[in-house]
């Protein structure tokens, strides 16, 4: 159940039937299934009821009940209870909004989980596994026993043998989560009372595809309940159009789970809904490999005036004409420093907008939304993003983990009006065409070879890890991992970021 980018869990929960029509069926097979082994209770069945989670970790849950404790549900089932779950034990969108890069496997997104948490709890998962769930005092409690239980060498472990770990986690990490992450929120009990929003209708969507580029374009949700048709079109940085099909289901009133495929290609999304169901945020991924995605930003048509973007950020020369993507801007506004905006048509995904100038920036803005796209003759300086991620060595073997990649853009700036850099007039100019190299990070990378053997990054800013093991070539046969510095070079300018290339994850959750 959990392979590569934990696909077999998370498709689960991308497929199943769920919502808060159902609650009812839900109930009771909880109270059937769970019931055998929990006992009921004023409050709900032991255990279960003195928690809250996301969807993801109540698919977990229901996972480990499955393969350690002998619960003996089909996958419809387990569906069932996930959705069931979710919609009523859940967590507001308020409580998710600082944690939601665990959701989204983000690979760049770098944790500072403040002591004690971060050595007691993030040495062997993300802080946010944490922060994605709610308990009461007594649940949390019976966390640390079971951390005990479940795994035995934690006492032993580093970062655990050098302190009292049991006697530190049950009379101060327990009453400190309980007080941190309870049960009971006013914010829970408010969207508990709230109307959720309807998510069925016409999106207008802006992302970015591995591969492709920028790419923008109308999704239609159609449905009373889950699972959600999903259909649409995608425009490509090429000017190519690319048909999207699946579906989605909606968790807790606000999670959008969603298979899809666009132009042919798997793609998993996780996105939030606002509360007022006018806007979508998240993340977008590849099926297979999640470590290579892109933000997604979407707006409902209908919901009032919303700016996701320019599509492109940046021409080189002093006339083009770009694609405002959003939604309601009849009455968007276009102020250009050094240049003119004119024929401004509206059309399916916004606007298309007609920029003249020399070195010209503009910002667009449509109610509280803002946007910013230029014309220019040359780069100021250039920029890697992420600045810092990491990939993972895999392969060499019929079992193992595949590799995981890393993909980087060359970002090109222009320093604006002022020409000075790092200043607020500065335009971010977007992804560019770069020459891409691999160099060693530091003196011990260089000692160790680390960019002759760590893998090697193509045209299209993708880093491919090497294979995975001991390699008699390198320094006391060590594997592949490595410290490297990524390069990119365009219009006689440099940038470079920080690549980590380190060993397999054998175990893989849905929640990191």
């Amino acid at each position: 159940m959990m392979n590569r980018g934990g696909a077999l869990v998370l498709a689960a929960i991308c497929t199943v039937a769920g919502g808060f029509a159902q609650a009812q069926d839900g109930k009771d097979l909880l109270e059937t299934t769970c019931g055998t082994c929990h006992a009921m209770t004023d409050a709900g069945l032991t255990r279960i009821s003195g928690q809250r989670k996301s969807p993801e970790g109540w698919l977990m849950t229901i996972v480990r009940m499955r393969m350690y404790h002998g619960l003996d549900i089909s996958v419809d089932e387990q569906a069932e209870l996930v959705a069931y779950l979710a919609d009523t034990q859940g967590l507001a969108p308020s409580e998710t909004a600082d944690w939601r890069y665990a959701l989204e496997k983000d690979p760049a997104h770098v944790e500072a989980i403040d002591e004690p948490l971060g050595t007691m709890c993030a040495r062997c998962h993300t802080g946010a596994r944490v922060a994605l769930q709610r308990r009461t005092a007594e649940e949390w409690s019976l966390h640390m026993d079971f951390h005990v239980g479940q795994f035995p060498t934690i006492e032993y472990q580093a970062l655990g043998r050098d302190r009292e770990w049991y006697k530190i986690a049950s009379e101060e990490i327990a009453p400190l989560l309980a007080e941190t992450y309870p049960l009971e929120t006013d914010a829970w009990a408010a969207w508990q009372a709230a109307d959720k929003p309807d998510v069925a209708g016409d999106w207008v969507v802006l992302t970015d595809l591995p591969g492709s580029g920028p790419a923008y374009g109308t999704l239609t949700v159609a449905g009373d309940a889950a699972p959600y048709a999903v259909t649409g079109e995608m425009t490509l940085a090429d000017g190519t159009t690319a048909p999207v099909g699946g579906q989605m289901n909606l968790y807790t009133g606000f999670e959008w789970r969603a298979n899809l495929t666009i132009g042919g290609t798997a793609y998993r999304q996780v996105l939030a809904m606002s509360e007022d169901g006018s806007a979508l945020a998240g993340r977008q991924f590849l099926r297979d490999d999640d470590s290579l995605g892109g933000t997604l930003k979407a707006a409902k048509v209908g919901s009032g005036p919303a700016l996701l973007g320019v599509v492109p950020e940046a021409i080189a020369g002093q006339d083009a004409t770009v694609q405002v993507v959003g939604t309601g801007l009849d009455d968007m506004r276009i102020e250009g420093s050094n240049g003119l905006a004119d024929q401004v048509t509206t059309n399916a995904f916004g606007a298309t907008a007609h920029l003249a100038g020399e070195s010209a920036g503009f910002t667009f803005t449509a109610g509280d939304d803002t946007a910013k796209a230029a014309l220019f003759d040359t780069l100021d300086r250039l920029t890697v993003e992420p600045g810092f991620t990491i990939a993972r060595v895999g392969g060499g073997s019929d079992t193992g983990p595949a590799p995981v990649p890393a993909r980087f853009k060359a970002i090109g700036w222009w320093n604006g009006p002022d020409g000075t850099p790092d200043t607020d007039d500065d335009i971010r100019l977007g992804a560019v065409d770069a020459e891409w190299s691999v160099e060693n990070h530091n003196d011990i990378a260089e000692a160790m070879k680390d960019a002759a053997f760590a893998g090697q990054i193509g045209a299209d800013g993708i880093f491919t890890p090497a294979v995975a093991g001991p390699n008699p070539d390198r320094p006391f046969s060590t594997n592949n991992a490595g410290d490297l510095k990524i390069v990119a070079k365009a219009a006689g300018l440099t940038g470079d970021a920080q690549l980590i290339v380190t060993v397999q994850r054998f175990i893989d959750p849905p929640i990191r």
